[in-house]
């Protein structure tokens, strides 16, 4: 066995996941289940045989190492970045057409829980006036539909949400970029509160905006952000479920003209928050875990994972240790337990999380956040910073991926009606990446298919 297999092998030598488990469209999910995992990097040894070829020119060699996993024949593709020690696996087509399966059965599964809603109608109906096109963005080489309606959802729709927040946290890594630029320091502050089973999510996310607006706006809240030097701040809300119930939670990005630690505006911001919440009807958050300030290399870190974790937002993939998120549960009702990462299928099913309560869960968040804003940003901070009006969610979901795409199919209702009906939409932008040439006899295919059921 040469060198690269060999490290793969040892890079996956963990035990096998359970037998008879119900197959998942995740190429991710079908490696783990094998015995291993695609995330992070992997301790290959820089060895001449590992090493990628050179160019036809001889001189510079090309950036991808290809190999397969021992076991499973799986073909594994690194990236070459000249060093020793760990080389990332690369992030594939093959993924991008596994994840985005993945999105579609997702809402497929909310168009259960949701039907007739306008997520229901989401990629289901053609905005009137428009040609329903499929296209393929001539820069990044992958395939999307034009023509269809976009709900606009960032809490419940699993094919606007990527679309959204990315766009977001482009904008936000782009004003980090513009204060270091004007000698700004950026800070990531954690805001919680004690919260327990019963609780009604609705509420208690009412109450910790309500604490924060009451903390902040009151005298001494005044006082402390000006002696801080905050010049702005960008918030974002989230919920994760576990043993204790639904813990609604927000992060804040700081924009600071400052020289204090992080400690000292933590221990500063405390009783603040403190107060905040008991005029909000509140528990005492703890000294400990109510405030938290990280400087910002975490900020840096925090707003680079929010945006994309295999084309779906870190906002609302983020793993805790004994919590789930929202799509984590609408995975459960969609896949079962073997649709979430392994290592939350534990905690998954030590809270006695199953497809039908997962559903419940779900829609409980669903309605709870339905209409808020996920991310916001303080008043005259982009224009401090340089940047445009804010777009709206429905804005940044009607957006085409790339305005520089080819045209390669235009579609009829009925055949709208066939790849809906037979759920194809996924395959046939697959086949708009792989081979475009196919795509008229697949479309009669589905036709006829259709006639006969």
């Amino acid at each position: 066995m040469d060198n690269a297999h060999l490290a793969v092998k040892q890079a996956h030598n963990t035990p096998p996941g359970p037998s008879g488990a119900a197959p998942n469209t995740c190429r991710r999910a079908r490696a783990q289940a094998a015995g291993g995992t695609h995330s992070g990097a992997f301790p290959l040894v820089d060895t001449q045989e590992l090493r990628p070829r050179r160019n036809h020119a001889g001189s510079q060699p090309f950036t991808v190492i290809e190999t397969h996993h021992p076991e499973t024949g799986e073909v594994l593709e690194f990236e070459w970045t000249g060093k020793q020690g760990l080389i990332p696996l690369r992030y594939t087509i093959t993924d991008h057409q596994n994840a985005r399966a993945e999105r579609w059965a997702m809402k497929w599964a909310v168009d259960r829980l949701l039907p007739g809603s306008r997520q229901w109608k989401c990629h289901r109906w053609r905005i009137p006036g428009k040609a329903l096109e499929v296209k393929l963005s001539l820069e990044h080489q992958k395939s999307f539909y034009a023509g269809f309606e976009a709900c606009g959802s960032v809490w419940g729709c699993p094919l606007c949400a990527p679309k959204i927040t990315e766009r977001k946290r482009i904008e936000v890594e782009a004003g980090m970029d513009a204060a270091k630029a004007q000698g700004l320091k950026v800070m990531l502050a954690t805001f919680t509160v004690p919260h327990g089973l019963g609780d009604d999510l609705e509420q208690v996310r009412d109450q910790i905006l309500t604490a924060w607006r009451k903390g902040s706006t009151s005298r001494a809240g005044k006082a402390f952000r000006k002696m801080i030097g905050l010049r702005g701040y960008i918030r974002v809300v989230e919920a994760t479920y576990g043993e204790n119930g639904w813990h609604p939670h927000f992060h804040v990005l700081l924009f600071l003209d400052s020289d204090l630690t992080p400690h000292q505006i933590q221990s500063g911001w405390y009783p603040i928050w403190l107060d905040g919440c008991r005029k909000s009807g509140l528990a005492d958050p703890s000294e400990a875990h109510g405030v938290r300030v990280d400087d910002g290399s975490r900020a840096a870190r925090y707003v680079t994972k929010w945006g994309m974790d295999s084309e779906l937002t870190k906002g609302h993939l983020k793993k805790g240790k004994k919590s789930v998120n929202p799509w984590d549960l609408l995975r459960v009702h969609a896949f079962g337990l073997d649709g979430v990462a392994s290592e939350l299928r534990d905690v998954v099913a030590g809270l006695g999380i199953d497809k039908e309560k997962a559903a419940g869960l779900w829609l409980a968040f669903f309605r709870s956040f339905k209409g808020t804003r996920q991310l916001y940003w303080s008043n005259g901070l982009r224009a401090l910073l340089g940047l445009k009006k804010e777009k709206t969610d429905q804005e940044l979901a009607e957006e085409e991926m790339d305005p520089i795409a080819a045209i390669l199919a235009t579609l009829t209702d009925q055949q709208r009606l066939d790849l809906i009906r037979l759920r194809k939409l996924p395959e046939l932008l697959n086949l708009a990446e792989d081979s475009p040439g196919l795509i008229p006899d697949f479309l009669v295919s589905l036709q006829k298919k259709n006639r006969t059921q």
